[in-house]
């Protein structure tokens, strides 16, 4: 009975979340269509008339009449409100899939036993935190009851709305008990692979805490470092409690090191990021403040509560589409067609497909993905070796989140209050300019080993591979042309490529079948679920930081010890590289970008360019070893090992290090295009 029950409500989560973001594509589509169709339809009408058309006149003027008695004001709140049912249920789907990131350097290294004992302490902080949001959810659920407050467009009971927190949250709860008693018994975690390449049955390396299976020795003696681990967060929880009680007295700045280290010491237990910046969060405001703590459960809501946060799922569904729906295909084609007959023309073709893929993706590995799984066989087929053809699309792929739309360039925005249309249009030039330097490292290399070339394809060739691929480089005059126009915001922008590339996968390519669109909205879901529960408890920990002061304390202090800009930026890329050897780029951006922006802003550094330079840094650490994904991809498609793939990378790496310090200190490569455009 009980796994009756329990496969019933894996279908339910995995149901809900699935159809919450189909149906808010949907609608964002619709009123898109309803808020350009009235006016069209009625001008489409008198033109016809004024030429004498029968019939098709009053057709349209009947559409038009129906469309402007149609309100639809209300589509953008329950956009909104779908999004945090789907972010709430769609985070303890997450539980169950392994897909919550957390940083598992120090756990791996630790013996089973310790290990074993170390996950268990995470999954129960994990459950102990979101058990408290549902708790606090619950309570606040109670006062919207009585107060009757309803939403403003829709008129719906808020209470029905913020009911997501303590459902999701109490889902969460049970999903991480049902984890730790799971592996409490057999020792066996859910594993989300994010390097994972459909088709391809390659096995790589663990992005999460390594099980301590059933084979392996338990009964060794405890380790000291899985000892140091568990008591590290408790120690500092104690030291807290202390201070609420009086005992211990501490100065404002130990305070605000209080929140680093608690949420390091977190991090280091491999709790995953969200639960770390959550937990933080949850003890420093129970301890350290008078801040209601009933207020978490309000930030929980109003920190997704956004339409410009929207567009990460609508950006992450229109990846995936485009991943499965054979674009990457056809740009691969057409690159060939252009350059294939140079020195190192496939790999010089695999690297302009990237950047094209980049101008509509906005994923990292989704483009290492599209185009390696293409691009590395066929490289190996005409005499390449395919350490030559990895090292290219590992780096190369990362121009992913640098050329228009971008995950990392979203969150950025939405931390900092930059503009997301001028960030997407900055990374062009950019791009552009690591395209060319990529290929010219690649070209001279090709040349000097005497690597073969192709036969040069005819212009009719050329002309029929753009003619296939031009379909998919639509997408860039609908995203950009849409938000320089002024016809979509970026976040309908994003709804409108998510889309298109659902119709051209299904409809024109035919490589996407309908049985298969649900799997691509789940994991779509997904995914975009654990980046908005990340989202959703890194603006708590904003609101923490803003509350202790710490961000403006920070600037005086980096304006008082009279770097510069030079100085700073350097700091900055110094600071950024290390931590993208033991975090990915989303927890990153989440954590720092509202400490570093307002001293960049103090330096009269612009917010644009340093969201540019802040990007280019997360690429480089999506191509090194431990934790950068593109090199997990590459090494899953190609077959090699990580240490053979993070050398046979150097070349290209080093070159994307060049890049970095150009675009750290040429700010017109950034600001240039979105001037010019009135973007910026």
């Amino acid at each position: 009975m009980l796994k009756v029950l329990n496969r019933a409500l894996n279908h339910l989560e995995e149901w809900l979340i699935a159809t919450l973001i189909a149906a808010a594509t949907a609608l964002i589509f619709f009123a898109v269509l309803h808020r350009y169709g009235t006016g069209l339809s009625i001008d489409l009408s008198k033109w016809l008339a004024a030429r004498g058309v029968p019939v098709l006149p009053e057709m349209l003027k009947d559409i038009y009449l129906w469309l402007a008695a149609l309100d639809v004001s209300w589509a953008q709140e329950l956009c909104i409100y779908m999004f945090i049912w789907m972010a709430k249920f769609g985070a303890a789907y997450g539980v169950r899939t392994g897909i919550h990131v957390g940083v598992d350097l120090l756990v791996n290294r630790v013996p089973a036993r310790s290990r074993k004992q170390v996950i268990l302490f995470s999954l129960l902080c994990g459950a102990f935190f979101t058990g408290m949001i549902a708790s606090f959810g619950g309570s606040f659920v109670s006062q919207m009851w009585q107060t009757g407050q309803q939403s403003n467009d829709l008129e719906a009971p808020m209470w029905i709305v913020y009911l997501a927190i303590p459902v999701g949250s109490g889902l969460m709860c049970f999903r991480f008990l049902q984890v730790a008693w799971f592996y409490y018994r057999t020792g066996e975690l859910p594993h989300h692979n994010e390097a994972q390449v459909e088709g391809i049955e390659v096995t790589a390396p663990a992005l999460h805490p390594l099980a301590a299976g059933p084979n392996e020795d338990l009964r060794g003696k405890a380790s000291p470092l899985g000892l140091i681990l568990i008591l590290a967060p408790i120690l500092i929880l104690t030291i807290c409690l202390g201070e609420k009680a009086g005992i211990i007295v501490m100065p404002q700045a130990m305070r605000a090191g209080t929140i680093f280290v608690l949420l390091i010491a977190l991090m280091l237990t491999g709790i995953p990021v969200s639960i770390a910046l959550g937990l933080t969060v949850l003890t420093f405001l129970f301890t350290l403040t008078t801040v209601p703590i009933e207020a978490v459960s309000m930030k929980l809501f109003t920190g997704i509560e956004s339409f410009e946060i929207m567009a990460i799922p609508f950006f992450i569904l229109a990846g995936n589409f485009l991943t499965h729906g054979g674009v990457a295909r056809r740009m691969i084609n057409f690159a060939t067609s252009l350059i294939g007959h140079w020195h190192g023309g496939l790999g010089l073709a695999g690297i302009v497909a990237c950047s094209m893929f980049a101008l509509v993706c906005g994923s990292s590995v989704a483009t290492v993905a599209a185009v390696g799984a293409i691009v590395l066989p066929e490289m190996v087929r005409n005499g390449y070796p395919m350490r030559f053809g990895a090292g290219i699309i590992t780096v190369a792929g990362s121009l992913g989140i640098l050329m228009l739309p971008s995950i990392p360039k979203i969150i950025y925005a939405i931390s900092t209050g930059t503009s997301i249309g001028a960030l997407f249009v900055a990374g062009l030039l950019p791009g552009s300019l690591l395209t060319a330097m990529l290929c010219g490292v690649t070209w001279y290399l090709a040349r000097k080993r005497n690597y073969p070339r192709m036969t040069r394809a005819s212009w009719g060739d050329t002309l029929h591979a753009f003619r296939e691929s031009i379909w998919g480089l639509m997408l860039v005059v609908i995203i950009i042309g849409g938000i320089y126009s002024g016809l979509f915001t970026a976040t309908e922008a994003a709804a409108m490529a998510a889309v298109y590339s659902f119709f051209i996968s299904v409809f024109v390519y035919k490589a996407l079948k309908f049985k298969d669109v649900p799997r691509v909205l789940l994991k779509a879901a997904n995914t975009s679920a654990m980046l908005l529960y990340i989202v959703t408890n890194a603006v708590l920990f904003s609101f923490v930081l803003s509350n202790e002061n710490i961000p403006s304390a920070l600037a005086d202090w980096i304006t008082a010890q009279d770097l510069g800009w030079v100085g700073f930026l350097l700091l900055v890329n110094v600071l950024l590289l290390l931590a993208g050897n033991f975090m990915e780029p989303t927890s990153i951006i989440l954590i720092m970008a509202p400490i570093l922006a307002p001293a960049a802003k103090r330096l009269g550094i612009d917010l644009v360019h340093f969201g540019i330079v802040i990007d280019v840094n997360m690429e480089v650490g999506l191509c090194h070893p431990p934790v950068g994904l593109n090199l997990y991809v590459a090494s899953m498609i190609a077959g090699m090992r990580i240490t053979d793939l993070a050398m046979a990378v150097m070349p290209w790496l080093l070159t994307m290090l060049v890049f970095l310090v150009i675009v750290t200190y040429w700010p017109g490569l950034t600001l240039w295009l979105p001037t010019v455009l009135g973007m910026h």
